[in-house]
């Protein structure tokens, strides 16, 4: 099961990179302004050393712009 969550987190982390390079192309700082989070932690979750936790999802996705639903339907039809 936990190997299952941990393919989820992937699929998710990769499906929210895309969407960053898209709309901030690339920089981290702006980004990490938006999500109200470092600029490390940012750069930590989207090279996979650090585990994403919901919070961060959450604010991630608020500085995308993106609905939390409609991310987890793209990954389910990927």
């Amino acid at each position: 099961m936990q190997n299952r969550f941990e393919k989820i987190e992937i699929k998710l982390v990769n499906k929210l990179y895309k969407i960053f390079i898209e709309k901030y192309d690339g920089n981290k700082s702006k980004f990490a302004k938006a999500s109200k989070c470092s600029e490390t932690t940012v750069r930590r979750v989207f090279s996979s050393k650090q585990r994403m936790t919901l919070d961060l999802f959450l604010r991630f996705c608020y500085a995308l712009e993106i609905n939390v639903q409609q991310i987890f339907n793209e990954i389910e039809n990927e």
